[in-house]
Parts: structure tokens; sequence; C-alpha cells
């Protein structure tokens, strides 16, 4: 069953209330995730998967959480396996993430996860990024993370 947020674990809010104070630009980014037509828009791509996901099987992981870590691994440029181990050990970022203290999702899980997005979705998870970064919306493209040659 698709769920779309996540449940607010109070004793992890408090414990990273004090990591964010640190780092104020987190409060930034949280208030600007808080955008319910980008959870939709995700939610739906991700429903197409399976025809009765939003009404049957196992909880899914929260629609909010999925946004946050893509969107987290794209504001860093951070491979799949690094953000899963910076949001680990993180306090702060697993706040941001909204995982709290139950365990993050591995790096082939956030691979499928985005790969299950349309173009659309992508463009809009993007512009988002752009939003946060405080860059122009049109006509320019993230930089990508050079690949290291072996």
């Amino acid at each position: 069953m698709l769920i779309v947020y996540a449940q607010h674990d109070e004793e992890f809010e408090q414990q990273a209330a004090e990591a964010t104070q640190a780092e104020p630009w987190l409060r930034r980014w949280d208030e600007l995730l808080d955008d319910e037509a980008l959870l939709e828009q995700v939610g739906a791509d991700l429903a197409r998967r399976y025809p009765l996901t939003r009404q049957h099987g196992r909880h899914s992981t929260p629609v909010e959480v999925i946004v946050r870590l893509l969107v987290v691994k794209q504001l860093c440029q951070w491979s799949y396996q690094q953000t899963v181990e910076q949001v680990s050990q993180r306090p702060a970022l697993r706040w941001l993430c909204r995982i709290g203290g139950r365990p993050v999702p591995g790096k082939t899980t956030l691979m499928r996860w985005a790969q299950q997005l349309g173009p659309e979705t992508q463009e809009v998870l993007t512009e988002q990024v752009r939003r946060l970064l405080g860059e122009p919306h049109r006509g320019r493209k993230m930089p990508r993370k050079r690949k290291a040659i072996r």
C-alpha cells in the first residue's frame, strides 16, 4: 500500500533539532521540500508499477521519504551508496529525509525508485533541486559528477 507521509518520531525529532541548529540550511530545505503536488506526482509514478499499489499490499516506504532521499542525493551530488551512508550516519539528514530511527533504504532500492519516475517527474525533482540551490530554473542543466577513470 502506497503511503505518502512518514510517521514522526517525537524522541528523534528532539535529537535532530539540536543537530539542525548547527546546520540552519537544513530547515530551509525542509520547508521547500514540503510540496504536496510533488509528492502526488511521485506517488502517481510509483503507483504505476502495480495496479493496486494504492489499496493493497504491505506498507511502502513513504513517498515523502523517497522524494527527500532522491533530492538530497542530487543536491549533494552523491552516488546512491554515498547517499545511504551519509543519511545513515548524520542525524540531521535522517531528520530531513524523515527516516527517524528506522533503517535507511539500500542503494538498490533508491535506484529502483529513481528508475520508476517518469521524465516529467524527474524534471520536477530537478527543478526542486535548483530551487533549493537558488539557481535559475530554465535553460541550465545540473552539473554532473564526473566519473573517475580507472
